[in-house]
């Protein structure tokens, strides 16, 4: 894989050679990107469209990454549905895979491909969609560009993966008692926007209004407490009425904490995961780093520190990536998790 960076598609284009490379474009939703541009190309397009990309040191809200890629993706236009069994997923040993992020069927489809998939396969990615948080056909073929979809994109080389988010305890355990794919309706046995709100204005010592629901969330995710390992985060992005619409789903009986951020903790979790996905070793062609968009907007300014801890790590290896709404892992050959406010680095 070769990866280069442009401002525009039409950079893009302006730049292709008469070779008939199949390109994965990871399209900033700053770049005014238009799918028949690339429809009418010779060469074939695949790809997503993200809050904001990351090149090199820098993460980018306008323009585009630009990866050529030796195997053509796997467009699965409906997410909803078990995945069509004449799609051959199995002898894929690693897959970079982004989803609709903000579609209501990640779950059915992570479940789908974990079946499809062998156990050994490493799986990572994230979700795509924009930052108005509204639904939007954001998942691309040559031929057509869709929402309720995911891109499978196989990678010929043995991918090593690192998981950390750093967010850390506020309040807890709590009961999520009543809760619909991705609304979480009631807290032990409470209007969930209510019991939430109360325990963030205690920390935060500020009121919640109808304009600062997001600029306060951002800093008190939600962590469904699993059976056996780490924390999977949850992002509460709205409120619906009395309930919190969260990114990714929330099973209904999930033992949950409310969480809180702190830059350094933040950063110094992604220079974990990179720390997981090198293992020692620097000597990569190429690092694919998916991070959560709400870890940008958290940070600000310093989220540079975090693109910087990782390239600390990996040395001179190329860096690439995309700011997501949600992740996509399966750390240490286990199930298929959807993270939010998670850093997830991909080495190969």
């Amino acid at each position: 894989m070769q990866a280069k960076y442009f401002k525009t598609t039409e950079d893009f284009i302006q730049r292709l050679d008469d070779s008939k490379e199949t390109w994965l474009l990871l399209v900033s939703e700053g770049c005014e990107f238009k799918h028949e541009q690339i429809s009418r190309l010779d060469v074939k397009c695949y790809g997503a469209i993200f809050p904001e990309v990351i090149f090199e040191k820098q993460h980018h809200s306008v323009g585009l990454v630009a990866i050529s890629i030796a195997t053509e993706p796997i467009l699965i236009k409906e997410i909803q549905n078990p995945i069509d069994g004449s799609i051959t997923l199995d002898s894929i040993k690693s897959m970079l895979v982004f989803v609709d992020g903000l579609s209501g069927y990640i779950d059915p489809f992570l479940v789908s491909l974990f079946e499809r998939t062998d156990q050994k396969s490493v799986i990572f990615g994230g979700g795509a969609g924009r930052l108005t948080l509204q639904q939007d056909r954001v998942i691309f073929s040559p031929d057509e560009i869709t929402q309720d979809s995911a891109l499978i994109v196989p990678i010929e080389e043995n991918v090593d993966i690192g998981v950390h988010h750093g967010w850390e305890f506020l309040e807890g355990p709590f009961v999520a008692t009543s809760s619909e794919k991705n609304i979480l309706k009631q807290i032990n046995y409470e209007n969930a926007f209510e019991f939430y709100i109360e325990a963030v204005e205690r920390d935060s010592g500020i009121k919640f209004t109808n304009d600062n629901f997001f600029d306060l969330a951002k800093s008190y995710p939600l962590g469904i407490v699993p059976y056996s390992g780490d924390i999977i985060v949850r992002d509460p992005i709205a409120k619906d009425g009395d309930s919190l619409v969260l990114v990714g789903t929330m099973p209904e009986n999930s033992v949950i904490q409310i969480l809180k951020g702190e830059n350094d903790k933040l950063i110094d979790a992604a220079k974990v995961a990179a720390s997981e996905a090198t293992k020692g070793d620097k000597q990569k062609n190429m690092t694919i780093m998916i991070d959560c968009i709400s870890r940008v907007l958290f940070l600000e300014d310093s989220f540079v520190k975090e693109i910087d801890s990782v390239s600390e790590v990996i040395g001179e290896t190329s860096l690439i990536g995309a700011l997501t709404l949600g992740e996509i892992a399966n750390k240490s050959n286990k199930y298929i998790d959807f993270y939010n406010k998670t850093c997830v680095i991909g080495r190969f």
